[in-house]
């Protein structure tokens, strides 16, 4: 039984190491609001850090297709209370032509947790949703980037109350990796 079991690991990790792997940062801003308030003067929402930033590391498969995973983190004031948020997306990207700049599309799926909230209107701290998006990337002297447009649609709304989080998120993203 284990001479199996190292065999299929020697297989696995012959493959494994065979493919690209890559990590770099991501930044960006969202292109749409968080949180919607319902017309109550006295609940303020404010976005304190209008940006997104993070790290990702993809596996990059052969056909032009890679793995990536984020992991991305903002920062809200939601009724004068600070929250924290943290997005694992983990997404599945095709890059389209050959050559140094590449066209790509990515699809999958997102996970996000609030931490250090203590607003009565919370119904879920986690969260989950589908994520489609698409960019161009350039490769130059080994170091890529570029821009992306990336669309979230979250399963629960996180608050519902005078507060309600907008279930439909729209990103701008710039990654720089290697």
């Amino acid at each position: 039984m284990w001479s199996k079991t190292i065999i299929c690991l020697h297989v696995l990790a012959a493959a494994a190491s065979a493919q690209s792997f890559g990590v770099g940062i991501k930044a960006g801003a969202p292109a749409t609001e968080a949180f919607t308030v319902l017309q109550n003067p006295i609940v303020s929402v404010t976005e304190t850090h209008f940006y997104t930033f993070g790290g990702y590391a993809e596996v990059r498969l052969p056909g032009g297709l890679a793995v990536e995973l984020d992991a991305l983190y903002r920062t809200y004031e939601v009724q004068s209370v600070p929250a924290h948020s943290w997005e694992f997306p983990v997404l599945v990207k095709h890059r389209l032509l050959p050559g140094p700049i590449k066209p790509f599309f990515d699809a999958g799926v997102s996970f996000s947790h609030l931490s250090d909230i203590k607003v009565s209107t919370l119904q879920h701290v986690s969260n989950y949703g589908v994520v489609v998006g698409g960019g161009i990337e350039a490769k130059i002297a080994g170091v890529r980037f570029g821009p992306e447009i990336r669309y979230t649609g979250w399963w629960f709304k996180n608050f519902d109350g005078a507060v309600q989080t907008n279930r439909n998120q729209l990103a701008v993203l710039f990654s720089l990796g290697f």
